[in-house]
């Protein structure tokens, strides 16, 4: 059901308006097709990634009428079939002369680019937004532009570049006078010290993030930031702290909306339980953890909770379930190319050399506001 254009038609096409039409004319209908994508995107957003704050974008040109969803699941197909078309509107965005556009269109993408786990896409177009901005010394797009850059990177397991770019991003933030891009940052800083091991840094900066998102109201940043805190606390096996962070975390979250990280804090949930060897509620709270993964479609959160699923099998002597929950989680980060496939793939290994040998660390999908 969709028309592609043969490539002489495409070489002729190309030869007619060269031709027949003024660079101006040229340049404004680069600048209505590039807009077009952009706030077709950004009226996904919201479906994709509810109660999280918006994007400003420049008015709409004459005649370019964006496309409207109802639900979630449409905004979703929407982005996953002209993925390669954004990709490459982000690059014409930065090489024709519209840099707003250059970095607004990757910011707007942030969430599908989660959600389906396209990291190299996620991190290319980042990057290009990132280049544009600084080229045209567009302060708010760099700050922006870092934001979002450092998001890829988490996704991307490459945490020691993530930091750096946080901070640079915090900073931009703070000297802008933006107080809810200072706060995610912030945030977001938390949660990547976490993921690196620094746990005194990351409570440090969690409670800083908490602390500012409550000041201003932020009920998104404020259940990430609960639930990175519970994390950090269960990681250091500080159990009670732990659960009492993420019963208040899974509060906010669902009064705001969030079910991004309920599902993920469910899952933590589940590894506070299955480390206390609680295994029957440890899988309770995973197989939630799953329910909600899958109602809005977070792939590498499936993923992910069914590798921790795996884990609380193989703790209870059922080796066979943990197999069947690998080779799920398996399956769905080699469909989207992930670095987590590999380590599934060695725990699947280790697991047939013997069943004690078989559990090893693994990243985890980003908690980011």
């Amino acid at each position: 059901g969709r028309y592609t254009l043969h490539d002489l038609l495409r070489v002729y096409a190309a030869e007619r308006v060269r031709a027949e039409e003024t660079p101006e004319e040229r340049d404004l209908a680069v600048q209505r097709l590039l807009s077009w994508y952009l706030h077709t995107a950004e009226a996904a957003y919201p479906h994709i990634t509810p109660h999280r704050r918006r994007i400003p974008l420049d008015p709409l040109p004459p005649l370019c009428r964006p496309l409207e969803f109802g639900t979630q699941d449409e905004a979703v197909r929407w982005c996953e079939k002209e993925r390669g078309n954004l990709v490459s509107a982000v690059h014409q965005a930065a090489a024709s002369g519209h840099p707003g556009i250059a970095w607004r269109l990757p910011a707007v993408l942030w969430g599908f680019f989660y959600l389906r786990s396209h990291i190299h896409d996620w991190l290319d177009t980042a990057k290009a937004g990132l280049a544009a901005a600084g080229a045209a010394h567009d302060r708010l797009g760099e700050a922006q532009g870092l934001a979002d850059v450092a998001a890829a990177l988490r996704g991307s397991g490459r945490l020691d570049e993530t930091i750096d770019h946080l901070h640079r991003a915090m900073t931009a933030y703070r000297d802008l006078g933006d107080h809810d891009g200072r706060a995610s940052a912030v945030a977001n800083l938390g949660d990547a010290y976490l993921q690196s091991g620094q746990f005194d840094k990351a409570i440090e900066y969690t409670r800083r993030g908490l602390a500012i998102e409550r000041v201003i109201g932020g009920a998104w940043g404020e259940g990430i930031a609960l639930s990175n805190l519970g994390d950090a606390y269960q990681k250091l096996g500080r159990f009670d702290e732990a659960v009492a962070c993420l019963d208040q975390a899974l509060t906010v979250l669902r009064e705001g909306g969030n079910r991004w990280v309920e599902g993920v804090t469910l899952d933590i949930l589940g590894t506070v339980h299955r480390r206390l060897r609680r295994h029957d509620a440890a899988v309770e709270y995973h197989l939630q953890a799953l329910r909600t993964h899958r109602d809005i479609g977070n792939r590498w959160g499936e993923g992910h909770t069914l590798g921790n699923l795996g884990d609380v099998h193989l703790d209870a002597e059922e080796p066979e379930a943990a197999r069947d929950s690998w080779r799920q989680a398996l399956a769905i980060f080699v469909e989207f190319d992930h670095p987590d496939a590999e380590k599934v793939r060695a725990r699947l290994g280790r697991l047939e050399d013997g069943p004690s040998d078989a559990r090893a660390p693994r990243a985890e999908p980003g908690r980011t506001a």
